[in-house]
């Protein structure tokens, strides 16, 4: 909470026991409290970032400025009546106690800098597959509707001084409207989020602290967004790490392209599992949809490499060092793309939904270093019966539960609300102690399986 917000609230309980228990006379004190509260209300509102869930104690305020300044213009000295003054306090205290409630429930939250040596970089570019058509969407399988993808990039940075700090939510009040009709929620409830400032910097140059440094490709799952895990790639561009973050068009919650359109959610693309009789065919398709998204990331990096999407790269990505990392959906798309793409060395995935790969895939199993996080919402579940074979089956594979979680606790969804752990979105455990497991083997087995200078 902002000292202008803590001023406002301060401003309207004094102003309440002031009008409420003195005899001064509209002219004096409460005059001035009520103008001041004002001068705070429009400070407030030109240099601060206003939040709706304020809005009552604005009104409040604004009430109190509008009958003092009508009480001046009609030269009214009396007294305010006593009745008006029970009115104005239960108005008031009404005022303070929803502000406080909704700015406990939807707290602007303030994401925690990671502890790595590195300042973070960042910038966003597009990606065109000229092999695909596109599958979901209004243009599905037109002829001249290519697959398309949107894509964030973190990296390491040594000068951040003069570049801009990036939301963390990239696409902004049209991302968070989007989640929030997603939900079912008044359209404006997550409004707040846009707010939120990321630890990266836009186009802050990469450090030339090393030649050159790893690469790791973050897919998020179905109904997600890259954004989704931002702290996953802010810790790891922060240990000398190049990051970059799908949105899987269709799949993302929503995914803005710089032309202005918008491709949100295709939920045609994973109907219902118990009225659907070939779920699983329509579950095999998007994961495997997903994994051809991260093949073309990896065949883009040479140009990235390059210089072609930023003059920020240039030449320091470390094409023989490449980790996947994904969630749920994109954590078995990664599977995929690892198990049939010999430029991935090492593969992290979080309830990696690998059920709709099929057992035969399983039982291959990988050949690479590979670490496998389930919460204890999926212990037990149908993709367990996929999941434990192959790690079996693969050379150098682990399996970590990480009790009191939920699937999303694998995610940043903590960030919209602090309800999600009292309604069960989110799992007993604390979400700090969560998030620390989590970035703990993260960057423990990246730095194990990947990051060895050759």
């Amino acid at each position: 909470m902002s000292w202008l917000e803590i001023l406002l609230f301060g401003f309207s309980f004094i102003y309440i026991i002031t009008n409420h228990i003195t005899k001064i006379n509209l002219t004096t004190m409460v005059n001035l409290l009520a103008l001041t509260g004002f001068g705070f209300l429009m400070g407030h509102i030109l240099f601060d970032v206003t939040n709706w869930q304020l809005y009552p104690l604005y009104f409040f305020i604004a009430m109190s400025w509008t009958v003092t300044i009508v009480g001046i213009l009609m030269r009214k000295n009396d007294q305010i009546p006593r009745d008006n003054k029970k009115k104005i306090a239960i108005i008031g205290t009404t005022a303070i106690v929803l502000s406080g409630m909704l700015m406990l429930i939807f707290p602007v939250y303030e994401i925690p800098a990671p502890e790595g040596e590195y300042a973070i970089g960042t910038f966003t570019f597009e990606l065109t597959d000229p092999d695909r058509v596109e599958m979901y969407g209004k243009h599905a399988e037109a002829s001249d509707s290519l697959r398309r993808l949107r894509v964030q990039l973190w990296y390491p940075s040594d000068q951040v001084n003069g570049y801009k700090r990036v939301a963390w939510l990239q696409d902004g009040i049209k991302l968070s409207r989007s989640l929030a009709k997603e939900m079912k929620l008044p359209f404006f409830v997550l409004d707040h989020t846009k707010d939120v400032l990321s630890n990266a910097y836009l186009e802050a140059p990469i450090s030339d602290d090393k030649d050159k440094f790893p690469v790791i490709v973050l897919s998020h799952g179905w109904m997600g967004f890259r954004n989704l895990h931002n702290d996953f790639a802010e810790l790891l561009a922060s240990n000398g790490y190049v990051v970059l973050g799908i949105d899987h068009t269709y799949g993302s919650q929503l995914t803005l392209f710089d032309d202005g359109f918008a491709a949100e959610l295709y939920k045609s693309a994973l109907p219902d599992r118990d009225s659907t009789s070939d779920f699983l065919d329509y579950a095999n398709q998007l994961v495997l949809t997903y994994a051809g998204d991260i093949k073309l990331v990896l065949d883009s990096l040479e140009s990235l490499n390059d210089g072609e999407y930023s003059k920020s790269i240039n030449g320091e990505l470390d094409l023989s060092r490449i980790g996947l990392m994904g969630h749920s959906t994109g954590g078995g798309a990664g599977v995929s793309a690892a198990l049939n793409d010999d430029r991935v060395k090492s593969i992290f995935g979080m309830d990696a939904w690998v059920e709709p790969l099929g057992m035969e895939t399983m039982t291959v199993g990988l050949s690479i270093p590979a670490l496998f996080l389930r919460s204890e919402q999926w212990e037990g579940g149908l993709n367990d019966n996929y999941l434990t074979p192959l790690v079996q089956a693969s050379n150098d594979a682990k399996l970590i539960q990480i009790d009191g979680t939920t699937h999303i606790d694998f995610t940043m969804s903590t960030m919209f609300s602090s309800l999600t752990g009292i309604i069960g979105f989110t799992g007993k455990l604390d979400r700090e102690q969560s998030a620390s497991l989590q970035h703990d083997y993260v960057l423990e087995f990246f730095n194990q399986s990947l990051n060895k200078e050759n």
